[in-house]
């Protein structure tokens, strides 16, 4: 038979084999597997090929050779085009003819007994599932038929659907996709139906075909059906295209069943946002980058018996990525066990950890489930190697035992470990993970169990010291120099987007909700550093600000002002606020990172005095895609704009990266908070001790030092009532007077400060230091100046120091005192 060759891709299970899918002139599939070398054909080559009945639910095309120069074919002018993409926004690109699916049924069930054969097994008896399959074979392809049990006897049957010319207004090339059965007696909406989809999705016949990942069709009994759907209906998962049993069977015509299915995908098909969804990505048609590439050389490692580390930001990929590798795993029944920090190590004691982690790949190689049994029952079950009280007392060497005993007839075990800055000494937040024994004994026993091992986490610390210090103690590292990084050659841990891999992501996500960022999307990669989460949640942004501008069966296109004013607008929403929280979550646990993030967000130019102690610190930031640092010139730029605008809004710069000018600022502000406290200060105490002798006080001080407390024109001093001595528009205090005030009256002012530990001497210090070397502090009081004065006055490092430190310590004491 002649064919055209559809898809060639390399063989999960076997790295020396490739397989694919041939479309036939006669309109259906045939599947072939080959050795490498006995490949001599591309993608959309023309070939011949004979049939092999499998037995099972396609037909395998064997003997393949060339179309061309035969005497069983005459060569067409030109093969038959293949569209190489499903999605919405790059079909309007793409204006060559794309071939569909012909309406009816895989040829495994053309055979009407295999067909009665079949339903009987995979359908719910008495339910009409069979009637409907019937009613859709003449519009639709029926490739597989097959079922999920989802357990408590919830029973969901499902077809995969292969597009036919029908629905080409909404998906633009020869794909399959998923159809779910939901048959249930009481005619109930089931909870379950939408976890049954998921399930479907995951089992490795369905996932070999890579069904569309942005729908389903969903025909259901449930009495309150396309209310329970409408619930769900834009939210950020696959959309649901919902139909009940009676209209599919109730249409009279081929025509009124498919203006049924049209109008429906109209209503449902292009209205949920997977732009923004948050989890980790479960299907490798959505890994979009490198991030597949990035899974593949993994798992190569881990047959090499290495270890691997899948390190960046917070949402970066890290969790989708190990998904990956896991998929992989298990598509070459290769065990492994996945330990998440969070919920399974972080509040537990390290010993502890090991023996759960054992008991895990316990369970991983027996294949174990613990049912209705309790947890006591279930490890009496498992027949484990050694106890809890043996781990108490030996619990590293009776790990690396275990575990060898557990996986002796393994060929290949993985242990992988996510968010693993959680049981790190430097940044765990549990006292048990911040010893260095816990360190050392929980490291090294993963380091000698014989395991290849994969760990997820912000920074790979654990990875560059040789030795580890915690406190007084110290210890060599145990993992130092084991774990192989995603790219050493790269600037990030998880590499940043090209602008074309966001294009790709972007115009995918996008045209599954009808949109497009072809005009936008390096500015979109730009401005966001082609890190892919923020990229999506601001694409989301632009969706929900746009979504009622669209027309059926017209792509909106983003424009540039659209782009410019989304981005104005993200910046200072909560969206945005939120996002760039969430970037800097996990960096605040690195106190020196974070602080010379903030450092460089305010003042990037003036930075080139890179310290030894700084280097890591640089090259963890570029290894996250936060900033790109050029080492001959040692400036610094932000790859997120907006992250650092948003650093510089929420933090203090710090004095030392001031010029002059901002200097002078930075102290005037700070005497003027220190001046008003402290004038408070004085004004409560003699409010409560007596206005009059308050009165007295600040009399003899007027008379003692006219120089510095003067009243303002027109105001008869004596008149004053003692509140009126505290406006600023009767009586000026300048700053220096309010510290010959307090320290002149020590014994009764001093008291309450000279509890929080500053004598009179360290506040009369520090009182001065304030003035920040200003020779004509006297001239002006701080909350009334406009004006910063005498351009001469210039605030050296020395100065700034102090002035710092005096503003700390009296900051400090005027909040418990007032």
């Amino acid at each position: 038979m002649k064919g055209t060759v559809r898809k060639i891709e390399q063989d999960w299970r076997r790295d020396n084999y490739v397989s694919g899918v041939i479309w036939g002139e006669d309109g259906y599939e045939y599947r072939f597997k080959l050795p490498k070398g006995d490949v001599s054909f591309n993608e959309d080559d023309e070939v011949l090929f004979d049939e092999k009945d499998t037995g099972g639910d396609f037909t395998q095309a064997i003997n393949i050779r060339p179309a061309t120069n035969t005497s069983e074919n005459t060569p067409d002018s030109q093969s038959t085009p293949i569209a190489a993409t499903a999605q919405a926004v790059n079909a309007s690109e793409n204006t060559t003819t794309v071939p569909y699916y012909n309406p009816g049924v895989a040829k495994y069930l053309t055979d009407p007994n295999e067909m009665k054969s079949i339903c009987e097994k995979h359908l719910t008896s008495n339910s009409k599932e069979d009637k409907v399959i019937e009613r859709l074979k003449e519009v639709l392809y029926i490739a597989t038929i097959n079922h999920q049990y989802m357990g408590n006897n919830s029973f969901y049957p499902f077809c995969i659907i292969g597009t036919t010319q029908h629905l080409k207004r909404f998906i633009h090339d020869r794909s399959e996709f998923l159809l779910v059965f939901s048959y249930f007696r009481n005619k109930s909406w089931q909870q379950s139906t939408n976890q049954a989809a998921l399930r479907i999705r995951r089992r490795r016949d369905v996932a070999v075909r890579r069904p569309c990942v942005n729908f389903y069709m969903l025909v259901s009994n449930a009495l309150d059906l396309i209310d329970q759907i409408n619930k769900m209906k834009g939210g950020t998962e696959a959309a649901i295209i919902p139909f009940s049993f009676e209209e599919i069977l109730s249409t009279q015509s081929q025509a009124e069943l498919i203006n049924l299915i049209n109008s429906r995908f109209e209503e449902y098909y292009y209205e949920n946002n997977m732009l923004n969804e948050e989890g980790p990505i479960g299907d490798d048609s959505l890994l979009f980058g490198d991030r597949g590439k990035i899974a593949d050389a993994i798992v190569a490692r881990c047959k090499e018996g290495k270890y691997s580390g899948i390190f960046g930001l917070r949402r970066s990929g890290k969790s989708s990525v190990l998904r990956a590798v896991e998929r992989r795993l298990m598509s070459e029944s290769i065990k492994f066990t996945h330990v998440e920090s969070r919920s399974g190590l972080e509040n537990v004691h390290w010993k502890v950890a090991l023996y759960n982690i054992a008991m895990d790949i316990r369970i991983a190689t027996t294949g174990a489930a613990q049912g209705e049994m309790t947890r006591d029952e279930f490890e009496k079950s498992l027949k484990l190697n050694s106890t809890r009280e043996d781990y108490n007392r030996e619990a590293t060497s009776r790990f690396v035992e275990d575990v060898k005993y557990y996986t002796k007839d393994e060929q290949l075990f993985v242990i992988a470990i996510d968010e693993i800055e959680l049981i790190t000494y430097n940044t765990a937040s549990s006292s048990d993970w911040k010893s260095l024994e816990a360190y050392k004994a929980f490291w090294g026993a993963l380091r000698d169990c014989g395991c290849p091992l994969i760990v997820c986490g912000v920074n790979s610390t654990i990875n560059e010291k040789s030795r580890i210090i915690v406190g007084d103690n110290a210890c060599d590292n145990p993992m130092y120099e084991r774990i192989h990084l995603i790219d050493n050659a790269t600037h990030t841990y998880l590499p940043p987007f090209t602008d074309e891999q966001t294009k790709e992501m972007i115009n995918t996500l996008g045209g599954f909700s009808n949109i497009s960022f072809s005009k936008v999307y390096a500015e979109i990669n730009h401005a966001f550093g082609g890190q892919p989460f923020p990229i999506r949640k601001f694409c989301s942004f632009i969706y929900d600000k746009v979504k009622d501008l669209r027309k059926p069966g017209v792509l909106y296109e983003v424009s540039m002002p659209t782009y410019q004013a989304c981005l104005d607008d993200f910046n200072r929403s909560s969206n945005g606020i939120e996002l760039y929280n969430t970037i800097l979550e996990h960096i605040e646990i690195y106190k020196n990172e974070y602080r010379l993030l903030v450092k460089l967000a305010h003042a990037p130019a003036q930075y080139r005095d890179i310290t030894r102690e700084d280097i890591t610190e640089i090259d963890h930031l570029q290894k996250y895609g936060l900033i790109e640092y050029d080492s001959t010139t040692e400036l610094v730029s932000f790859r997120i704009k907006s992250l650092q605008e948003y650093i510089c809004s929420i933090s203090d710069k710090d004095p030392e990266d001031m010029d002059n000018k901002e200097r002078r600022r930075f102290v005037q502000d700070g005497v003027e908070i220190i001046e008003k406290q402290l004038k408070e200060h004085i004004r409560r105490y003699y409010k409560i001790t007596g206005q009059a002798r308050g009165i007295s006080v600040l009399k003899t001080a007027m008379r003692k030092h006219s120089d510095i407390i003067h009243g303002q024109r027109g105001v008869d001093v004596n008149a004053l009532s003692f509140d009126e001595f505290f406006d600023i528009h009767k009586v000026q205090f300048y700053f220096s007077a309010i510290r010959s005030i307090i320290s002149d009256n020590w014994s009764q002012l001093g008291s309450s400060i000279q509890a929080e530990g500053i004598n009179q001497e360290r506040f009369n210090t520090y009182m001065f230091d304030m003035n920040a070397g200003r020779t004509d502090a006297d001239h002006y009081t701080a909350e009334s100046m406009n004006d910063l004065g005498d351009n001469k006055w210039e605030i050296d490092d020395l100065t700034m120091t102090r002035f710092t430190t005096a503003y700390g310590e009296l900051a400090a004491m005027l909040k418990k005192i007032m």
